[in-house]
């Protein structure tokens, strides 16, 4: 049986309802257990081996909702929902159980700091409460009016991370200092890190996901590592999970099926290591070692954490924490050729792929001299991401009628894209559709790559052509326009200081980077330093562009 399910799943626009993680290191994996009335903490060797009962919850703690271990104290830390909300404590052996506070709200997970003091999401806050329970102060209040995920502490930085209105974001553990760290999510439950590779991992529970998630801290390299978004109906399964990166393992429970997995960093070799019996449904894990200690946070690999680089001056133009010079294009201007807008807000965008299989065509004219087109852009969400394959997004040219597309050759240009999950925001995505275009009408297709599963939403544009929705059968439908981007790309890669000029500054400028392996320098995306940057940025250089 769901927590979602018995607590009433979130809305679709909910904001974050969800139950914390903590990462930490070594050889067993402590479990809360969820049942009314009959809850209990349990163990399990990391291989799956030696599954063990720990202690019984008295009827009354019926809901424990994230667990944390502290291994200088020897005890359990843990919230119970199951009336009021309360931080309770104990040992392993379930001894010297006790209440170390009750707090307002209907409140989940606890992550600690160096001192012992208790981090936990209350409805929309963030709230702290000391090492005994006293001393409870609101840390961050949403502007939405929907849950905060349950907040993950990062000791050594001094970060609290937690899941908000869309969004993940980071404080500092006085609450200073908000960051918008990853956008595009839907409700963020739990969250874990791995300084050290420069990435963040969170689980995304709603009535429309139910995945584990990878990104870099710098938002760039979204990936779905593990997902569970097709089984979804009314309520996610996905409630916890600890990221340990020296193991390269992740563990996860999902409530739905009452199972604890492992897998690895790329959420390959899934395995079941517990399942829960009698009705029972795991609600926290926490591994026997605590928190695990992350790295210094610093992006651009310069020895300082990037706080002190931005507070003593170091560019962070788009408050993600991470300075710019660290990122390959911090805020962007786009030069756009096109921009219909994206009416995100009414949330009821058109659709692509299931049920019916719907396809949009967009049409747009290009105007006298023409244009060249490097990038495209769509904003809109995903409903079920099932293989990561998501959107052909083809270019066509008009039949001559002016009201289709000659789709009877290869199109002029085509790529491949994704959506992330965020309803209600604009969120914009872009991928490569390189053409040049002599006036006229032409038109963008988005068909699912795999129509049968697949199910996205790109939303409407302010203005625009008005489009066809086309169904799987052929039938027609017309629609306002889409949200659409068409981009002129004038700089050149190999541009590499940004003052319009291919030379040996560029190059000088790139060899630097490149020598103290900063990220500036990870000219191919990919997430490292290394020669196939140096070769990709000489192919571009060479060419003059």
């Amino acid at each position: 049986m769901s927590i979602r399910v018995m607590l009433g799943a979130c809305g679709v626009a909910a904001g974050v309802c969800g139950l914390s993680g903590m990462a930490s290191a070594q050889s067993e994996l402590y479990i809360s257990e969820y049942k009314y009335q009959d809850a209990q903490m349990s163990a399990v060797r990391t291989d799956g081996t030696s599954p063990r009962t720990m202690f019984s919850l008295s009827p009354s703690l019926w809901l424990p909702i994230g667990i944390a271990y502290r291994p200088s104290t020897g005890r359990l830390l843990w919230m119970d929902s199951a009336g009021a909300s309360d931080v309770m404590s104990a040992t392993t052996t379930g001894a010297s159980q006790q209440t170390l506070a009750t707090v307002p709200g209907f409140c989940k997970g606890v992550s600690l700091d160096a001192q012992g003091r208790i981090y936990f999401g209350s409805d929309n806050t963030v709230q702290r409460v000391n090492a005994d329970g006293t001393g409870r102060v609101v840390l961050f209040t949403s502007v939405s009016p929907y849950p905060v995920g349950a907040p993950y502490v990062d000791a050594t930085n001094g970060h609290v991370y937690f899941g908000d209105d869309g969004e993940i974001k980071r404080i500092n553990l006085d609450g200073t200092n908000l960051k918008v760290v990853i956008h595009g999510i839907s409700q963020a439950r739990a969250i874990g890190l791995d300084i050290a590779s420069s990435r963040i991992y969170w689980i995304d529970a709603d009535t429309i996901s139910d995945y584990i998630g990878r990104a870099r801290l710098d938002d760039t390299q979204f990936t779905v590592l593990i997902d569970g978004s097709p089984s979804v109906v009314q309520s996610s399964g996905l409630i916890d999970f600890v990221v340990h990166p020296a193991g390269n393992a992740i563990y996860f429970a999902d409530d739905l099926v009452d199972e604890v997995y492992k897998a690895n960093l790329a959420g390959a070799g899934k395995q079941v290591i517990f399942a829960s019996v009698s009705d029972r449904s795991p609600s926290g894990l926490s591994l026997d070692t605590g928190a695990i200690t992350q790295s210094l946070h610093d992006v651009d690999h310069n020895g300082i954490a990037d706080d002190v680089d931005i507070a003593g001056g170091a560019a962070d133009c788009d408050n993600n924490g991470v300075p710019d010079r660290a990122q390959i294009k911090p805020c962007e201007q786009l030069n756009l050729l096109l921009d219909s807008g994206s009416n995100a807000a009414i949330s009821n965008g058109h659709a692509i792929g299931s049920v019916s299989q719907w396809q949009m065509l967009q049409p747009f004219d290009v105007p006298g001299g023409g244009w060249d087109i490097d990038r495209i852009g769509l904003d809109g969400f995903t409903v079920n991401y099932h293989d990561g394959s998501g959107m052909d997004v083809a270019l066509f040219p008009d039949d001559g009628s002016g009201q289709y597309p000659d789709e009877t050759s290869a199109p002029i240009a085509a790529t491949v894209m994704n959506f992330r999950f965020n309803i209600n925001k604009v969120n914009w995505q872009y991928a490569p559709l390189k053409a040049t275009l002599a006036p006229g009408r032409y038109w963008v297709r988005v068909v699912a790559h795999v129509p049968a599963v697949y199910q996205s939403s790109p939303n409407r544009g302010f203005t625009g052509l008005g489009a066809w929705a086309r169904t799987g059968s052929g039938s027609y439908v017309s629609v306002p326009p889409m949200a659409l981007r068409l981009i002129d790309d004038l700089a050149c890669p190999a541009d590499f200081n940004g003052d319009g000029f291919v030379n040996g500054n560029d190059y000088d400028e790139f060899a630097s980077a490149f020598d103290v392996a900063d990220l500036a320098a990870d000219f191919n995306h990919d997430g490292f330093v290394n020669g196939d940057d140096y070769d990709a940025f000489a192919e571009h250089f060479d060419a003059g562009c």
